[in-house]
């Protein structure tokens, strides 16, 4: 039975939020390494990782990694944008990098919270001006951890949070499907433009 009907919370009081892997300086990528990193030129805005360019790297120091498991949230803390992308389906050993938060449901909320509703709800309008009057600099702006803790969250029942997903997962695939419509038809357009340059 779901512990969660409907409740206005925070962030921190549902799930841990941890800093990411603590590089020193630049990644080096290691085509022989056995470490894939989650940077965020590799997360979208519509909440999806894409693992194709993800670098391999080999981890140095004392640290034990924080390995990325499925249902993490990875909140892009620096820079122009602040988001969030859901993790799936990525290599067993990766790390996501410095710039991120990482967001995992605590113990007693798996099961009754959904990791890609939270994922959504952060990166929606009300969350959003939210960042937006706590960031902090002028030109390389931050979220610092306790900000991101305080995050006020609405949670309606579990079979709700699930078809606000499905909903939203649904609206990125017809997003794509547009996209590959317009690109082939600019490209049958390209032809035809070349087909009657080569006529004259």
């Amino acid at each position: 039975m779901d512990i969660i009907k409907s409740m206005k919370t925070r962030l921190c009081d549902i799930a841990d939020i941890r800093s990411g892997h603590p590089f020193r300086g630049s990644i080096t990528p290691d085509k022989d390494g056995d470490v894939y990193v989650a940077q965020v030129r590799d997360a979208q805005t519509t909440g999806e990782i894409f693992q194709d360019k993800m670098i391999k790297t080999s981890l140095t120091g004392k640290k034990h990694p924080d390995w990325l498991q499925a249902g993490d949230v990875l909140f892009v803390a620096k820079g122009a944008k602040h988001f969030s992308a859901i993790v799936e389906n990525l290599p067993k050993k990766s790390v996501c990098s410095p710039h991120f938060f990482l967001i995992r449901l605590k113990t007693m909320f798996v099961g009754n919270v959904s990791p890609k509703f939270i994922c959504w709800q952060l990166n929606q309008i009300p969350a959003q001006q939210y960042f937006k009057k706590s960031a902090e600099g002028s030109h390389y702006v931050s979220i610092r951890r306790q900000i991101l803790e305080e995050t006020p969250l609405n949670i309606p029942p579990l079979d709700r949070q699930q078809k606000i997903a499905a909903l939203h997962n649904a609206s990125i695939n017809e997003q794509k499907i547009l996209y590959q419509l317009a690109a082939n038809r600019q490209q049958q357009i390209n032809a035809i433009a070349m087909d009657l340059y080569q006529q004259t």
